[in-house]
């Protein structure tokens, strides 16, 4: 008898067929979940060569990486200032009093304003750009509730976004822009997660990073306005006081230079007394051991003191006491 190929051919055809729909692989960066009539059939599978059904079942894969999504920056309203400050003193009065306490003072023990600084703006929109990472943990939750990436992406940038302006209405600026911001970003991952897990998405926020966050436009100016105004109100100011404390100044030296050169010239008029004393009673005792002598010299001086300048013209008779030793 004799056998006809075509029937083992088309055999092994089916045979082939169904053997490639029996096996299937996993690469080591993803997750499989097999499905049969749409519905999930044991653990997902991990990387390697697994078995299925063929034609009943189906195989579905899902990445295992770490995924990113980078939303687009947007304007998010940050806390005031004063009610941030308002509740940090309630909460911590101690504390408050302390930093109260070192406030700098000027001369005159009043306070000194800190002046205008990024940390004044407070209750404005800010441009705030986030970035997170996230994978998926249970890929049957995944696929029931989300299905594809974009899908993902599309709800954690909603969640993001609101828990990212939720955190902010309660945080400052200058806190943003200090060492608080890595705490400010664990909790806004914290509060993603706390949604995702309540919400049963199948997936992890790993990393919340806040890249940017900056001052609108119609702000920025208003800030460097606002700055230059306090600035300019502050050197006034200053200029104001170092003007009153200068003319003090001077009025107490003039003060003591008055005091001074009345004290000096006080004390010049009792030393030239002193001396005149004492030159009248050395004259005095000159005169005294030989008259004549020293009414010589005397005559000697006069006559120096009156005839230095050869202009000098003098109307005396001959017998003038003045002349005596020209005698």
């Amino acid at each position: 008898m004799k056998i006809k190929p075509l029937p083992i051919f088309i055999a092994l055809g089916i045979g082939l067929i169904a053997a490639s729909q029996s096996v299937f692989t996993v690469d080591e960066t993803q997750q499989a979940l097999v499905l049969q009539l749409g519905q999930p059939r044991g653990e997902p599978r991990g990387p390697g060569i697994h078995l299925k059904l063929p034609f009943i079942q189906e195989v579905r894969s899902f990445d295992a990486r770490v995924l990113s999504i980078d939303p687009e920056a947007e304007p998010v309203v940050i806390s005031s200032t004063h009610i941030a400050d308002v509740a940090a003193k309630s909460s911590k009065p101690e504390e408050t009093a302390t930093k109260e306490d070192a406030t700098d003072t000027d001369e005159d023990g009043a306070p000194i304003d800190a002046g205008p600084s990024i940390d004044n703006v407070s209750g404005e929109p800010i441009i705030v750009d986030t970035f997170a990472r996230y994978k998926i943990t249970d890929p049957l939750q995944f696929m029931k509730t989300l299905r594809t990436i974009p899908n993902a992406n599309s709800r954690i940038e909603s969640i993001l976004n609101g828990s990212t302006r939720a955190v902010l209405g309660e945080t400052t600026l200058g806190e943003i822009l200090s060492d608080e911001r890595t705490e400010i970003m664990a909790k806004i991952r914290e509060r993603v997660n706390g949604k995702i897990t309540s919400d049963k998405l199948g997936i992890k926020l790993i990393d919340v990073r806040i890249v940017r966050a900056d001052l609108t436009e119609e702000l920025r100016a208003s800030t460097v306005r606002q700055m230059k105004s306090q600035l300019n109100e502050r050197a006034t100011e200053r200029r104001s006081k170092g003007e009153e404390r200068a003319l003090e100044i001077r009025s107490t030296a003039e003060k003591e230079r008055t005091i001074l050169l009345a004290e000096a010239s006080r004390d010049a008029e009792i030393i030239k007394g002193q001396g005149d004393k004492e030159a009248i009673k050395i004259y005095a005792d000159a005169f005294n051991v030989d008259r004549g002598f020293y009414s010589f010299i005397r005559s000697m001086e006069a006559y120096k003191k009156t005839m230095a300048n050869p202009q000098t013209r003098l109307i005396l008779s001959p017998d003038s006491a003045f002349f005596k030793h020209f005698k």
